[in-house]
């Protein structure tokens, strides 16, 4: 399977260098972390943060029955379990996945509050201002869990809320309560680094992760297309081998055909009694003729999609070239009572390309010109040389033309113009523009078609100006480069 960077979608040619180099690849702007993705990272943290807060909690409440004094360890015990059983159901929800991620912050930020009326309650029975180290562990923890600044600025503004109001109803010395002021403002700014942290390594964590998301999508859809392609050339290789063997296969008896329809129309055996006879003849002729024609155009459209047409080069008499071309197709011309014409510039006499393939182009353009032109219509067959040295070769009719629909399907395999009232319905495999498209390429030119709905249509081929050759070689000069 042949897949590389190139056909993966998302990367830049940038970032092709230094995977390959081994560094990392930065994400770009697009893959910037949105509030959505950190609030699913507090989500999916949740669970395993109440579990621990809650443990600790457990500790809390054996130790406060047994080393808090009487009468305060009694609620202060309370208070812990209650906050236990808080953080455990948080914990058990977001194991079960029952808090959604809008949900996150808002739980989280509850949590809190109970472990900071817990704290506060404790300052208060116990009337110690010692006890604030625990709103000074809070707030830390704060900052090591919470991904949000709305909702970190506003537990923090909760925790000053507190503060004063203990300031109000515990005892305290004014010495001792501006240390421990001091002591929490110390704790906020240590939360307010980390949430700093955390918030600017989770950006970038979430990044990467979209990015390598992306690039995980953008190669199994480039090993996707890759494996469709495989398939794709296997099915057409076995198309080609088929035609190709069928080709072979089916000229065989066909040049039969032809060869005994042939000589039955000559009577080289001796008379035909009944006229009728040689019409049917003539039929037959005419049908295995064209039958042959349409494998043969089968045949060379599977060497050119499978690269194995080859070209020799050879220098020959434009003008007589032109002329055996419309030799090859006079007898239709005369039929339909067309106009061939054909002009070719004087100083375009000789063309360096393959003979066979040059004529083989403008017959197929020349056939199908006569194809779709009406009765008593026009053919207009020119060579020229361009301003910018390129040569110029166009077939021009006078027939029914395409519509612009029809222009860009025109050059398909097995399309087909529909039927014109003008010239009836036209035989053919819809095969000629097709190989006549490869065939220029193959040359290294182009191939172009304009045309109008009942006006004609303009086939025009360029040929490379190293195409022109000024002399024909002569026999002396091929046997001294062959001496050489």
């Amino acid at each position: 399977m042949r897949i590389g960077l190139a056909d993966v979608n998302g990367l830049s040619k940038s970032d092709d260098t230094e995977m390959s180099s081994g560094k990392a690849v930065a994400p770009d702007a697009r893959m910037d972390a949105t509030q959505a993705d950190r609030d699913e990272i507090t989500r999916d943290s949740l669970g395993i943060t109440a579990a621990i807060v809650g443990t600790i909690y457990l500790f809390l409440g054996i130790s406060h029955i047994f080393f808090v004094p009487a009468p305060h360890n009694v609620p202060l015990a309370a208070g812990a379990i209650v906050t236990l059983l808080f953080f455990g159901a948080v914990a058990l929800l977001s194991y079960r996945s029952k808090v959604p991620v809008a949900a996150a912050n808002p739980v989280l930020f509850g949590a809190a509050l109970v472990a900071l009326s817990n704290a506060s309650m404790h300052i208060y029975l116990t009337d110690d201002l010692m006890q604030a180290t625990n709103l000074a562990l809070i707030l830390i923890g704060w900052g090591l869990f919470v991904l949000s600044l709305p909702w970190f600025i506003m537990f923090f503004c909760c925790t000053a809320v507190a503060w004063l109001v203990l300031q109000q109803v515990v005892t305290y010395d004014a010495e001792i309560f501006s240390h421990y002021t001091f002591m929490l403002l110390s704790a906020a700014g240590i939360s307010a680094a980390t949430f700093t942290a955390r918030f600017k390594t989770y950006n970038r964590v979430i990044a990467y992760r979209k990015h390598d998301l992306q690039v995980q999508e953008s190669l199994r859809q480039a090993m996707a297309r890759g494996f469709e392609a495989d398939v794709a050339e296997e099915r057409n290789d076995a198309k080609d081998t088929f035609i190709a063997h069928l080709s072979h296969e089916l000229r065989t008896p066909l040049n039969a055909v032809v060869g005994f329809s042939q000589a039955m129309k000559m009577e080289t055996m001796g008379p035909i009694g009944n006229p009728k006879y040689l019409e049917y003849v003539q039929d037959i002729t005419d049908a295995g003729n064209h039958l042959t024609s349409i494998l043969e155009d089968l045949h060379d459209l599977v060497l050119v999609e499978k690269g194995q047409l080859k070209v020799t080069l050879a220098t020959f008499d434009v003008p007589l070239v032109l002329d055996s071309c419309l030799s090859l197709v006079a007898h239709r011309a005369e039929s339909k009572n067309i106009h061939v014409q054909s002009e070719c510039d004087p100083a375009l006499a000789f063309l360096s390309s393959d003979k066979q393939r040059f004529r083989q182009i403008f017959v197929n353009l020349l056939t199908n010109a006569l194809k779709y032109t009406p009765e008593r219509g026009s053919v207009l067959f020119k060579a020229s040389i361009c301003d910018d040295g390129r040569l110029l070769f166009e077939v021009i009719d006078s027939g029914v033309g395409m519509s612009s629909e029809e222009l860009k399907k025109a050059k398909a395999p097995f399309w087909r113009a529909g039927p014109d009232m003008s010239v009836g319905d036209v035989e053919g495999s819809g095969l000629g523009l097709a190989i006549t498209t490869q065939l220029v390429e193959l040359l290294g030119g182009t191939f172009e078609l304009k045309s109008e709905k009942g006006v004609g249509t303009t086939a025009q081929v360029w040929l490379p100006q190293s195409c022109r050759a000024y002399e024909m070689p002569s026999a002396t000069s091929f046997a001294q480069d062959w001496r050489a």
